[in-house]
């Protein structure tokens, strides 16, 4: 049905809002109250504009500005365009979030659905950008609304659920004008997936909500769900009732014809489905006047013309049966014209048998089967090449770190077979001639060079976190020289030498030592100086080609 009940920040915050909320324009309200005419109750708005204005208290100007929506709803566009304007870059509770909910409520009425849409999701992000709970969940519900229009139950009824229990939760933003209308919203949507369990329980809550709080209007609407309730359940006399009664009262409180139209609608289905056909005849015919008259679409009310088609093509009224079939040609139009963007999975059906012929059916047909079979072949294609290229990719890979891990255990192997101080010697001779470019004593390179000898071969590297200056200090030389010895004998800077040193020290452990491999990646890390396992597993990588995980599964092996 299309009772959709929009939340208003208007109407929420005008009527029953929670104080905190109201101080920043407790102040204009409170002059509001003391009039009772509205052309006295814009005048002080105005004045207070002005006044606001030239002080240039934006925040106090767009609560103006809200109020004049409410006192001159033919300039409501205007005004909520200007809250927007001042307020988009602000971080207000309520604005720029209420003024683009209201924005989504004026072009929904205007059947801008795109732009309705497009406004609540502003809302949503403004008021969960500025922290408004309250506001969010409102612009999430009036999307569920319009999820449910475009038939999207199921999310919708999630959303509608999740309102329902926010207000449950947070008393303080629950009123009359928003609990009341989301038990509405859920209980209908549930008659649509036909969940009548679940209706059941929520029109009953509905019922005893509404007649606690004397909500008359959505009382109205919930006793007209209950009747086609009671329809789908067949029990046709009691949906008669309902409806009868549902109808009575929303002539009252809320004399919309094409709320009028799905009563008698589904009150000639009961009729139908109970055998008096001339009876339930009378109420579509009823429902076809309405529609034709208003041109509003609700969606499971045009089925009426598939029972008015079938009793003209009965008298033999071939004319009648027509007119029927344009009519409900024309209304489809609306209806699909006005649901394309917020429609995402609903195919138009109808029987259009006496407009499309047989042949281009099935044109139609072998044209979509022959699209369906060409896409299916190249999604295929296109799948077996990414397989085929992650094959290839997973393969190389594989194979250059079995490489790197074999390198890495001929290496580790050379290394055994030569004494330290062997190699350490051969390296001071083969880097003599760079002796140089240090402008260093030689005799400090020399001692400088033994003491890193000493170092290396204690594994001093492993027992804490050196620093350039912390052993330059523990080697009883400067940084400056320290460092450009490195660079010059090692190839290296200060950083990599450490890390160089502590990588080979983990491959020869963890070669050599089974309880090692047994360690977690951070324990091995810290057991050979490093502080964590990522910097662990960098160093690792950047100086193998492997990852230590890796090393230790295969080393394992």
């Amino acid at each position: 049905m299309k009772y959709l009940f929009f939340f208003s920040t208007i109407s929420l915050l005008l009527c029953n809002y929670p104080a905190k909320a109201q101080d920043h324009f407790e102040e204009l309200r409170e002059l509001l109250r003391k009039e009772t005419e509205t052309s006295k109750r814009i005048k002080i708005t105005e004045d207070a504009l002005h006044q606001y204005k030239e002080s240039s208290d934006t925040l106090k100007m767009a609560n103006a500005y809200h109020f004049l929506a409410f006192l001159k709803p033919n300039d409501k566009s205007a005004y909520i365009d200007s809250i927007i304007f001042i307020t988009k870059n602000k971080r207000y509770s309520r604005f720029p979030a209420g003024a683009y909910l209201e924005k989504g409520n004026i072009r929904y009425e205007l059947g801008d659905y795109s732009g309705t849409l497009e406004s609540y999701v502003q809302a949503s992000e403004a008021a969960k950008k500025n922290g408004n709970d309250d506001l969010h969940a409102v612009a999430k519900f009036n999307v569920g609304l319009l999820k449910n229009q475009a038939g999207d139950y199921e999310e919708s009824q999630t959303i509608f659920a999740e309102y329902i229990t926010f207000l449950e939760q947070n008393t303080n933003y629950q009123t009359t004008f928003n609990y009341n209308p989301a038990l509405f919203a859920l209980a209908d949507s549930y008659i649509h997936t036909k969940d009548l369990d679940l209706a059941e329980e929520v029109i009953n809550k509905g019922i005893e909500q509404t007649l606690k709080t004397k909500d008359s209007t959505t009382y109205s609407y919930i006793i007209v769900t209950s009747g086609i309730h009671q329809y789908l359940l067949k029990n046709y006399q009691n949906a008669i009732d309902s409806l009868q009664k549902g109808k009575e009262l929303i002539r009252k409180y809320d004399p919309l014809e094409t709320r009028i139209a799905t009563c008698d609608f589904y009150i000639g289905k009961s009729y139908n489905d109970l055998g008096d056909k001339e009876i339930s005849l009378s109420y579509f015919k009823k429902v076809d006047t309405t529609l034709r008259s208003t041109k509003d679409v609700i969606p499971e009310v045009i089925g009426v013309y598939e029972y008015l088609k079938e009793d003209a093509k009965a008298n033999d009224d071939y004319q009648l049966q027509l007119t029927y079939l344009n009519t409900q040609l024309e209304l489809d139009s609306i209806r699909y014209a006005n649901q394309v963007y917020l429609t995402r999975n609903i195919t138009r059906k109808y029987d259009a048998a006496e407009l499309i012929s047989e042949k281009e059916r099935l044109i139609e047909q072998h044209e979509r089967d022959t699209f369906l079979k060409n896409n299916t072949i190249t999604f295929l294609i296109v799948l077996s090449l990414i397989l085929v290229l992650l094959a290839i990719y997973g393969f190389r890979r594989s194979y250059l770190n079995k490489s790197r891990f074999q390198k890495l255990l001929l290496e580790q192997q050379e290394k055994s077979k030569i004494h330290q101080s062997v190699a350490f010697e051969k390296e001071i001779k083969t880097n003599l001639t760079k002796k140089e470019d240090l402008d260093i004593p030689e005799d400090v390179v020399q001692t400088i060079l033994k003491k890193l000898q000493d170092f290396e071969a204690k594994n001093q590297f492993a027992k804490k976190h050196y620093t350039l200056n912390s052993l330059a200090k523990e080697l009883n030389t400067n940084s400056a020289y320290l460092s450009k010895i490195i660079n010059v004998y090692k190839h290296i800077n200060f950083a990599n030498y450490l890390n160089n040193l502590r990588i080979d020290f983990a491959v020869d452990q963890l070669s050599t030592n089974k309880a090692l491999r047994s360690y977690t990646i951070q324990a091995i890390a810290e057991e050979v100086g490093f502080k964590n396992a990522q910097s662990f597993s960098s160093a690792f990588h950047k100086k193998t080609g492997i990852y230590p995980s890796y090393f230790i599964k295969h080393i394992k092996d």
